[in-house]
C-alpha cells in the first residue's frame, strides 16, 4: 500500500510556500498524500506559487468559482497564485493524489505553453508516465546533489507536457504524431535498409494514402524524401568524421551503386562527394 510521502526544497515547511524569480523553474515541494479518514482542505487566498494535483485513486468534492465538481481518478488541476482552493474527501473511498508545488521566472511561460488553465479540472486518465515523473521529482529530492535543481526541474517540466498532451492532444503535434510514430521510429533505426511505403503504412495500420498524408504533415517531406535526407545526413557525417571511401560511405548509408549515390549526394548537396570533402579540409 502507498504511504504518505512530502518533499520540501526548504526545511520549514512555510518557507516553501514563496514565489522566486531567480531561477527559471523551481519546484517548491512535492509529494503523495494518502488519505483514509475524512479530511478536508480551504486556502481562501491561495498560495504564492502554482499548485499542481492529479488524483489516483478516491474522489474528492471541489468547490471552483463557488460552484461544486466531483475530481475523480484520472483528473489533474492546476490552481495559479493567488487562486482560492477548497477540497475535501467525497465518499468512504482513501484518497490518494500527487501534488506539486512549483515557482520562478519561467513558471508561468511554462504553464502558458503547455495550455494549463487555472482552477480547472484536467481529465487526463491514470497515466503511469505522469506518476513515474513525479517518483523521479521525489528522487530528486532525496538526492540533493549538485545537479538537484536542474534535474527536478527538468522533470517538473516533463509532468506538465505529459499533462498537457494527455489533457489537449488536439493542441499539440502528438495527435498526428502517434499515428506515424512506429513508421518514424522504425526509419530512423532503418533508414540505411531497403523501405517500402508500403511497409511503413503497415505498421501503423493506415492505407498509403492516408499514411503518405499524415507523414507529410508531420514532418513536411514525403516518407522517401525523409529516408533521403536521413541518409544524406549521415553521410555527410561519415565524411567529416571518417576517413571511409565514398563507395563505403555509399554502401553504409543504404546505396550499393556508388554513382547512383554521388549523384544523389551532389543534387542535395551541390557538390560531388569527393569535391565535398575536400572542401571541409579547406582552410
Amino acid at each position: 500500500m502507498p504511504e504518505d510521502q512530502a518533499y520540501y526544497l526548504a526545511l520549514n515547511v512555510e518557507d516553501n510556500n514563496i514565489h522566486r524569480m531567480d531561477k527559471e523553474l523551481i519546484p517548491n515541494c512535492a509529494g503523495l498524500c494518502v488519505l483514509p479518514q475524512p479530511f478536508a482542505n480551504r486556502s481562501p487566498m491561495g498560495r504564492e506559487d502554482f499548485y499542481l494535483q492529479y488524483l489516483y485513486k478516491g474522489e474528492m468534492d471541489l468547490w471552483l468559482d463557488g460552484k461544486p465538481e466531483i475530481m475523480r481518478p484520472g483528473d489533474a488541476i492546476l490552481y495559479y497564485p493567488h487562486t482560492p482552493y477548497q477540497y475535501a474527501m467525497r465518499g468512504e473511498e482513501e484518497v490518494q493524489y500527487y501534488w506539486l508545488h512549483f515557482t520562478g521566472s519561467g513558471a508561468a511561460d511554462l504553464v502558458a505553453r503547455c495550455h494549463l488553465p487555472n482552477a480547472t479540472l484536467m481529465p487526463i486518465g491514470i497515466s503511469t508516465t505522469v506518476m513515474l515523473e513525479f517518483q523521479e521529482i521525489f528522487r530528486e529530492f532525496i538526492i540533493r546533489d549538485g545537479c538537484f535543481e536542474d534535474s527536478a526541474a527538468a522533470r517538473l517540466t516533463a509532468v506538465c507536457v505529459e499533462i498537457s498532451r494527455r489533457a489537449h492532444p488536439g493542441n499539440n503535434p502528438t495527435e498526428t504524431d502517434s499515428r506515424i510514430y512506429h513508421a518514424l521510429a522504425f526509419i530512423h533505426k532503418n533508414y540505411a535498409h531497403d523501405l517500402t511505403i508500403e511497409e511503413l503504412a503497415s505498421l501503423e495500420h493506415l492505407s498509403v494514402s492516408r499514411f503518405r498524408s499524415l507523414f507529410k504533415a508531420r514532418t513536411g517531406l514525403s516518407p522517401m524524401d525523409y529516408v533521403i535526407t536521413l541518409r544524406m545526413n549521415h553521410a555527410r557525417r561519415l565524411m567529416t568524421q571518417t576517413d571511409l571511401a565514398v563507395r563505403e560511405i555509399a554502401e553504409a548509408v543504404g546505396y550499393p551503386d556508388q554513382l547512383y549515390f554521388s549523384r544523389l549526394f551532389k543534387k542535395r548537396t551541390g557538390f560531388p562527394p569527393s569535391t565535398y570533402r575536400r572542401n571541409l579540409d579547406t582552410p
